[in-house]
């Protein structure tokens, strides 16, 4: 039947699932909807079946809507106003150390405020990085908290004991301060701050850990693997902890429950030497982006997402709650409410009960879901885990790039499609910057047919110089009609049509790794 006008109570539905995570019209302009004014081109039985990375603008004939997307045809934006927005929270940092030549990373919000966060950082006197994103939902005091604290948990993992001594007396010293170890050297962009106030609750938290780690230290061979797996599960373990009601003094810690009551996915890559790791929990994503040959790239993922339409995530957690089958995944999400399978926080989906009625009860957090806080079918907590899938690689000469992304970008453009762009834009910036003939004997139609690829690759040379930048543009456009309609939604609607951006790409040193590669491949 084709539908012209959804139902009232539709709306009302929709309404309702938008406020909750990943429902949006990036699912509304795809499949022919316009939550502004309830129009809708395409029958109901195919909301559900157009390609999921299919972008479409639909033009309407109805009158125009004063809170719907502007005209593609007549921007209210001019080029340098779109460039100015897109570029706010850029940060670009050339490394040269290691087998990490430089990276950029950029946000695009579209929750006010952002929940999506950031967390680049370098291991003091030690040629280890890591580069994450982190995904937040219901808030983003979990994404905040997650992007601050992990990376201190990861480094406790891996260090050796005396390592581990200094930084529980520099904690001691310096009033439990987790950001003066000295162990992490930070890259922040022009907006990234961290939460000093929560500073002591998170280096208590550290300082436990780290004497539980020296106590129970035995001299055996653990992988990195197994230390991104224990550091975010510990780290979930201590928010789910801080964040549980003091019964015999009827005390809550507002702070900690805010963090615990939103949620976070992250994606995190560890770069080591020429070793790479990348540890995922939920559906963000991580892109390899591997040159082949000439001009012939391949898109390698390193990550899985952790959502219902991942079937051996779903096997995972039926396994986990056999008796509840039927109830476990309902309308592609966890209980019928959450998106992605694993998460930080969230204490809804992994709190007993008992624990959350007494929020309900006592009204000590006033959480967004209200009296609804206790899931349906609430059996057999917890539902939810934290732990990541953790993906490991040796780099090879072939190996040019990496790319970090939060869903919004992943639902925009495909794997595929991203590995293109930054090639491109690669190319570009090489053709731009680096260009010089060969010294060796050369002919006038090998210097005409040179100065022709020249010519060809200044004539496409990106607008941004930061690849993430124009990764984001590309994907909300990339005409300028589309990016200025994309950007000029109110903030009570934009959140329908996509959804917090953050990216960043991390440029491997070819060099430094053909050198490592030729050198273990000798041994």
């Amino acid at each position: 039947m084709n539908m012209r006008r959804l139902p009232p109570s539709w709306f009302t539905q929709l309404g309702s699932r938008v406020s909750d995570r990943k429902l949006r019209p990036v699912f509304c302009l795809r499949h022919g909807f316009n939550p502004c004014n309830c129009r809708h081109t395409t029958s109901y039985s195919k909301l559900y079946q157009s390609n999921r990375y299919q972008k479409r603008f639909i033009h309407h004939t109805s009158r125009p809507v004063f809170s719907g997307p502007d005209s593609v045809e007549n921007p209210r934006l001019a080029p340098l106003q779109v460039t100015s927005i897109l570029r706010v929270n850029e940060l670009s940092v050339d490394v040269n150390e290691g087998a990490v030549k430089y990276f950029e990373s950029n946000q695009l919000q579209s929750n006010n405020p952002i929940e999506d966060r950031r967390g680049n950082a370098k291991f003091i006197g030690s040629p280890k990085f890591l580069f994450g994103v982190f995904d937040g939902h219901a808030g983003c005091a979990c994404a905040q908290a997650i992007s601050e604290r992990l990376y201190y948990y990861i480094a406790l993992m891996i260090s050796p004991p005396h390592l581990i001594e200094k930084i529980v007396h520099i904690l001691k010293d310096r009033g439990l301060d987790i950001h003066s170890t000295g162990i992490l050297n930070w890259y922040r962009g022009p907006h990234d701050y961290v939460n000093k106030e929560l500073s002591p609750m998170y280096s208590k938290s550290l300082v436990k850990l780290a004497n539980e780690i020296l106590a129970l230290y035995i001299e055996e061979e653990s992988t990195i693997d197994d230390h991104l797996l224990s550091a975010f599960c510990r780290l979930d373990q201590d928010i789910v902890q801080e964040a549980l009601p003091n019964y015999s003094k009827n005390v809550s810690n507002f702070e900690a429950m805010q963090i615990a009551f939103s949620g976070s996915c992250a994606c995190v890559a560890m770069v080591d030497g020429t070793n790479l790791y990348v540890a995922n929990t939920g559906d963000c994503k991580a892109v390899l982006g591997v040159n082949v040959g000439d001009d012939q790239w391949e898109a390698k993922e390193l990550s899985h997402d952790h959502n219902a339409d991942n079937v051996q995530e779903c096997r995972r957690l039926v396994n986990s709650h056999p008796n509840e089958g039927t109830h476990l995944i309902r309308n592609g999400r966890l209980l019928g409410d959450l998106a992605p399978l694993r998460a930080f926080g969230d204490v809804r989906y992994k709190w007993p009960a008992r624990e959350l009625k007494h929020v309900v009860k006592t009204m000590a957090y006033s959480t967004p879901y209200g009296n609804n806080l206790i899931p349906a079918h609430y059996h057999t907590p917890p539902y939810l885990t934290a732990e990541p899938e953790v993906i490991s690689r040796r780099l090879t000469p072939k190996d040019k790039f990496l790319v970090l992304a939060t869903d919004g970008l992943w639902e925009m453009v495909t794997p595929e499609k991203v590995v293109k762009i930054i090639a491109g834009h690669m190319e570009g910036k090489q053709v731009h910057v680096n260009f010089r003939l060969p010294y060796s004997e050369i002919t006038l139609s090998n210097i005409n047919q040179i100065l022709l690829k020249r010519k060809t690759s200044l004539a496409n040379k990106a607008e941004d110089s930061n690849a993430a930048t124009h990764l984001i543009r590309n994907a909300l456009g990339p005409e300028h009609g589309r990016v200025s309609a994309m950007l000029t939604l109110p903030i009570h609607i934009s959140r329908l049509y996509r959804d917090d951006i953050t990216v960043t790409v991390i440029y491997f040193d070819t060099d430094y790794i053909r050198d490592h590669f030729h050198q273990t491949s000798a041994e």
